[in-house]
């Protein structure tokens, strides 16, 4: 994709590698323009099943590159407004699981970055946490959106107010992560889990299933049961709700055929 950004794709699953190892992944403008473009990628390419994140080195992501020092936040020093949800397409709307595979440091927008992934394995040897507060500045990624509905309100306002460094088992053990594992394993864990999914669940159940779950952070509880119904039976009406039981009653791995990109019910995204 570009020197700082690695992508490939094997076994259904994209692995998007941050590789600015020797910076500790520090989000410069390629990269954020990278991990967007390898979103929607992700996103159209039905050869894709699920996503993985990671860093390449011992960081997962240290938040902005600040190497332009005094003037890294500077507003002066932009020429327009700063987005806080800089990528042009954000995690939570890729139609496939997206995986963060932290293994290493994660903080300020890194830890955002991985806030937005729909699960987290976090390294025992890391440190994570928000530290905008104690630059002088406010946190972003829609964090104040995503994270109290993850950790609970005050969890979450400690963690962006006090603005604490926590260790992988302490950030796990507060909601922010499925998984804590040695950094070594961490990569594997998530393939792990991304290869399983790919392997055995349909897509278009997957995808629906992430869509409404996000969407269900902002919506009552007969909007979403009226979706899912919907939802339900716009699955049954796929090749996929009878290969299923065959498949398992053959004992073989399933055929999936029906496509997120060609089943997707348009009337989901009104």
């Amino acid at each position: 994709m570009n020197e700082e950004l690695k992508f490939e794709i094997a076994d259904g699953v994209a692995i998007i590698t941050l590789n600015r190892p020797d910076a500790y992944n520090t989000l410069t403008d390629v990269i954020i323009e990278g991990i967007g473009t390898a979103y929607r990628r992700c996103d159209e390419d039905d050869d894709v099943r699920v996503v993985v994140i990671t860093g390449a080195g011992t960081a997962f992501c240290a938040g902005a590159d600040m190497s332009h020092g005094a003037s890294t936040f500077d507003s002066a020093a932009h020429t327009a407004a700063v987005n806080s949800c800089p990528l042009s397409m954000q995690a939570w709307e890729v139609r496939k699981p997206v995986i963060a595979a932290c293994n290493g440091h994660a903080v300020g927008a890194g830890l955002g970055l991985a806030i937005q992934a729909d699960m987290r394995i976090f390294a025992t040897e890391g440190k994570y946490g928000f530290l905008q507060s104690r630059r002088g500045v406010i946190a972003d990624f829609a964090i104040e959106f995503v994270l109290p509905r993850l950790v609970g309100f005050e969890r979450a306002f400690e963690l962006l107010v006090r603005a604490p460094r926590l260790s992988g088992a302490e950030a796990r053990d507060w909601g922010l992560a499925v998984r804590c594992v040695a950094a070594e394993d961490v990569l594997d864990t998530a393939l792990e889990i991304a290869r399983e999914i790919a392997a055995n669940c349909a897509p278009l159940p997957v995808g629906l299933h992430k869509h409404l779950l996000w969407r269900g952070l902002n919506s009552n509880l007969a909007e979403i049961a009226t979706l899912e119904s919907r939802a339900l039976n716009h699955t049954m009406t796929t090749r996929d709700a009878i290969e299923g039981g065959i498949a398992y009653a053959e004992r073989r791995p399933p055929q999936w055929s029906a496509s997120v990109n060609r089943d997707w019910p348009c009337w989901l995204d009104d």
